[in-house]
């Protein structure tokens, strides 16, 4: 075993929790999952706020000793469906206090009731006010899970619109593939502890509202990647996404697009979300933000 004694305890939390939960119904998933974060020990020196970019609510964690002014946006997961800003503040909060950079969450719409392309549309604002805010200067941006096909989304709108690339893009365990066709979903339906395979046909429906699973913008394994800026992604053994990063991996070296790839071993999904709590997460987060100062310079 190489996970950590606590990495392996949480997990076993987990799948107890998953044994003993009724059947999966939004509204009540959404009301449990929205306190996640506070899993997560609150990071030191940050402070939170709310921001209105291009008509939509930001949360941004500023930290108290920050070299930049140019924040990192950060785009969260949830499946399309769940989960806020608010969920991931401390997270942010984290990669805020390590990098010395405030980090931007969009607090955009959820599916079903604002399916496809509105999330999407709400991010591609928010990033073309920071751009327009600051122009020049380079921006970073974060997707985890669900997050990181609306990531992968804004580099291809970007690159539509003929604004620049993100210097980096970081995809932490992303959802980038909506047919839900891909071995690893089965594969590590019993190892990965936190992402629940039976659900994710409901998420995908949600989010599509009809829409082809193929559509390169929302599933952005079916797309054209050429000309895409440079990509670090963060993928886990365990999770029933990991078919996702190794594919979006291969096709983008076929294209020429820089695409780094590291696979955590036996870990589950978004693994790196666990910080102050495993310390797995916490070299997570390390490596992470070597990479973003990397390319912010």
């Amino acid at each position: 075993m190489l996970s950590s004694p606590e990495a392996a305890a949480l997990w076993e939390s987990f799948r107890e929790a998953r044994a003993a939960a009724p059947p999966f119904e939004l509204s009540r998933e959404r009301k449990a999952v929205l306190q996640a974060g506070e899993i997560i020990p609150p990071p030191v020196g940050v402070d939170y706020s709310m921001k209105c970019l291009a008509g939509v609510p930001n949360l941004v964690v500023t930290p108290s000793d920050p070299v930049s002014d140019v924040p990192i946006l950060w785009i969260h997961g949830g499946a399309f469906t769940l989960m806020a800003a608010h969920t991931f503040r401390h997270w942010a909060g984290y990669l805020a206090a390590e990098i010395h950079r405030p980090v931007t969450v969009p607090d955009y719409s959820l599916a079903p009731e604002h399916p496809f392309p509105a999330a999407l549309d709400e991010i591609v604002a928010v990033c073309q006010q920071m751009l327009e805010s600051d122009p020049g200067q380079p921006l970073a941006v974060v997707g985890d899970s669900a997050g990181g096909a609306l990531a992968v989304g804004l580099q291809l709108r970007l690159r539509r619109l003929g604004l620049p690339q993100p210097a980096l893009t970081v995809l932490l365990c992303p959802w980038l593939d909506l047919t839900l066709t891909n071995p690893s979903l089965t594969a590590n339906v019993e190892r990965d502890a936190v992402l629940d395979a039976s659900v994710m046909p409901f998420h995908s429906s949600a989010y599509l509202n009809g829409i082809a699973a193929t559509h390169p913008i929302a599933s952005p394994a079916h797309a054209n990647l050429q000309g895409l800026g440079p990509l670090f992604m963060m993928a886990a053994e365990y999770d029933i996404l990991l078919d996702d990063a190794l594919n979006f991996a291969r096709r983008c070296s076929e294209v020429g697009v820089q695409a780094e790839l590291e696979i955590a071993p036996e870990l589950p999904h978004c693994y790196q979300f666990f910080v102050g709590v495993i310390p797995e997460a916490d070299a997570a987060l390390s490596r992470m933000a070597q990479r973003i100062d990397r390319y912010l310079g």
